[in-house]
């Protein structure tokens, strides 16, 4: 072995950087080989032992210290991740078909959307309203045996009366129940921008609520913290996990002037993070959250505080136009979210956003767990990015960034000062905007949108209720006076949960806990949910609606000057620039001569027509062509393929109206041309 290590002998950074320049050519090493993050984290192309010799995160075992290592010291050998597919239907009985489908496919988390009471509900989420409800959605399911979280917005301390009371009646006491009830209305405050009643109602809710877990039902969450609500806004990982921490301190504060215990509240909250497209920035973001919350445990003086953190995959990458690529955007979020070791994940089907999955997509989501277990193994490793040079150095410096948003806010007055004056939605949106403008560049690439666009797919159906929350529901019966005295600790839980046994619905509770009083309710800035897509999908549907008004898409004519093999790549680039905007592109023709290029420019119905060839032959080609063209049909648009160099002057001169190449602004580029063809 000695013999053989002496034949390649170890090399400094320095003498690699040498090589790696001399291989650039004169290039740059910063501008070629070292990138910037949203996240103002700049990425070397290359890291070393020397980088990460000093983290104590590396001296930490899965399980102790600062948990970036793992939650549990047996990591996936002891239990994997749940595969917690979210569950929707519009009535109990038909959400116990989806679960029983989920059941069979796979699922080990029962993870139910539940809906605001309409009959149809803007979410999909399911209607329930009374014990017996719940007893319908889950029948034939054992209760004690499989994890059940419901996610029940504002009606968190109602919807966990039902369930109480409906598992009981079914002989399954609270201390056998895992699971939970989400509660996060900082994070609905955000992204709606209002609240149906005050923070303190909610927040005394939320301590009820605890208060009966950590007495009669331990291993239920009855707190959340969703960072996806950042994450589908356009933010950063850093601001993620900023806005999840300084959350997460807001809420163990409210929880201590209710008289529960930082000791106490921890265990019972779960923490929700969006898993994007970013492979290494993801994996480094869960492992960094750990740390956080160890940071925060410490500073509470809690010890031995394991989180559970849950992933869901991002709807920001997602599309509606070729939208069976978001199984592939899907795999891989959910093999980073493995790979950083989360404890429960939903991977979203491929038509998730469309507001209606069904059960082929379903399963060939819930597959992707079985993928990521059975075929490459990943419950058999204790953290698997351990030891990752890049990893370990990245996770550090999200850890950082995230810590100094997070003091950031704290300086404000904490998470909800930061949201009442808007600084937090300033933030994200700040950075929503870089994004777009790097999409509208193609500088950040958006496959099947503002790259290879695939004009013969079709676009997903979207299914969108108006919400119509917080109003009657049509054939429900009137809600029941019921005596429970609003209060902070189990108390109130007891007596809503002896209201549900004795069949009084979720409406009923609600009024008799507070949660329909409106006095109080706080309303700020809302940051609403983006898809990269979206801009792009926009001129996609103004394409697709002039193609069925007039009978066919608007129309680009490609002047393609003498062989093909000159400049065949520059003509696909081309092609594949317009097609973004649903343009259909007349480009398969050579013309041999100027004059042959005008008779098809006359035959066609094009408005716009982008002269391609080489540079060689632009030269004495384009200047000649263009008045040409300017004379045959004045109104036609006229584009060059291609930089212009000196020539721009004279070629505008002759009638060439603009550029295409990869400096145009792709976005804007394709809008004008849209509103000339008189799309837009």
């Amino acid at each position: 072995m000695s013999h053989l290590l002496s034949e390649f002998p170890e090399h400094t950074y320095e003498q690699w950087h040498a090589a790696a320049e001399a291989l650039l050519k004169g290039a740059s090493f910063e501008q070629k080989l070292v990138s910037k993050t949203y996240e103002n984290i700049t990425i070397q192309p290359i890291y070393r032992r020397e980088d990460i010799a000093n983290l104590d995160q590396r001296k930490h075992f899965p399980g102790s210290g600062s948990l970036v290592r793992g939650s549990h010291a047996e990591g996936f050998l002891k239990a994997g991740w749940e595969v917690s597919q979210e569950l929707k239907a519009s009535s109990p009985a038909l959400l116990n078909g989806v679960i029983h489908e989920g059941l069979n496919g796979g699922q080990s988390e029962l993870n139910i959307v539940v809906g605001c009471g309409q009959p149809v509900c803007c979410h999909g989420g399911v209607a329930i309203n009374t014990a017996d409800d719940v007893k319908t959605a889950l029948a034939g399911v054992a209760v004690d045996a499989i994890s059940t979280y419901w996610q029940c917005g504002p009606s968190s301390v109602p919807v966990a009366a039902l369930v109480l009371a409906a598992t009981e009646q079914l002989g399954v006491s609270a201390d056998k129940l895992r699971g939970g009830f989400e509660n996060d209305p900082l994070g609905q405050l955000v992204s709606h921008g209002s609240l149906r009643q005050s923070l303190k109602t909610r927040f005394n809710h939320m301590a009820a609520l605890t208060a009966y877990a950590a007495k009669n039902a331990p291993q239920l969450h009855t707190i959340a913290i969703k960072g996806d609500v950042y994450h589908n806004a356009g933010a950063t990982a850093t601001q993620e996990l900023g806005h999840v921490i300084a959350t997460l301190v807001c809420y163990i504060e409210e929880m201590k002037t209710r008289g529960i215990s930082p000791e106490t509240v921890l265990p019972h909250i779960r923490i929700r993070l969006a898993v994007g497209s970013d492979y290494f920035m993801e994996i480094s973001k869960i492992r960094a959250a750990r740390a956080l919350w160890s940071k925060i445990a410490a500073a509470y003086g809690v010890e031995n505080a394991p989180v559970h953190i849950h992933a869901c995959t991002s709807q920001w990458n997602k599309t509606t136009y070729d939208a069976h690529t978001n199984m592939l955007r899907v795999t891989a979020e959910a093999f980073a979210a493995v790979v950083g070791g989360v404890d429960s994940m939903h991977i979203g089907p491929y038509d998730e956003i469309s507001g209606k999955s069904d059960e082929f997509s379903r399963r060939i989501a819930r597959n992707i767990h079985t993928i990521l277990r059975e075929e490459c193994g990943l419950d058999h490793v204790i953290d698997p990015a351990g030891g990752s040079t890049y990893i370990e150095w990245l996770t550090d410096q999200i850890a950082a960034k995230s810590w100094e948003i997070f003091q950031g806010i704290e300086k404000q007055g904490g998470m909800i000062a930061a949201l009442e004056s808007g600084s937090v939605q300033q933030s994200v949106e700040a950075v929503c905007k870089a994004k777009f403008q790097n999409i509208r560049r193609r500088k950040d690439k958006v496959v099947g949108s503002n790259m290879y666009p695939d004009l013969k797919g079709k676009k997903l159906k979207i299914f969108s209720q108006e919400c119509k929350a917080g109003q009657p529901v049509p054939g429900a019966p009137s809600p029941q006076p019921l005596e429970i005295t609003a209060s902070v600790d189990a108390s109130m839980m007891e007596q809503a949960i002896a209201a549900a046994k004795n069949g009084a619905s979720k409406v009923s509770i609600a009024i008799a806990t507070g949660l329909t009083n409106n006095e109080g309710a706080p309303v700020v800035t809302a940051l609403p949910s983006h898809r990269a897509a979206e801009e792009y999908e926009a001129l996609r549907d103004a394409s697709a609606a002039f193609a069925a008004k007039t009978g066919a898409a608007p129309t680009i004519l490609q002047l393609n000057i003498g062989p093909s093999g000159r400049y065949r790549l520059r003509a696909d680039w081309t092609a594949s620039f317009f097609e973004a905007a649903g343009f259909a592109i007349d480009g398969t023709r050579d013309f041999k001569t100027n004059d042959d290029a005008i008779a098809a420019l006359t035959a066609s119905n094009a408005t716009i027509a982008v002269i391609t060839s080489d540079d060689t032959t632009y030269q004495t080609c384009v200047a000649p062509l263009a008045e040409a063209v300017k004379a045959a049909k004045p109104d036609v648009t006229l584009l060059v393929a291609g930089a212009p160099g000196e020539n721009e002057s004279a070629w505008r001169a002759a009638g060439v109206d603009d550029f295409v190449n990869v400096r145009s602004n792709n976005y804007e580029l394709n809008a004008q041309l849209l509103k000339k063809a008189g799309v837009l």
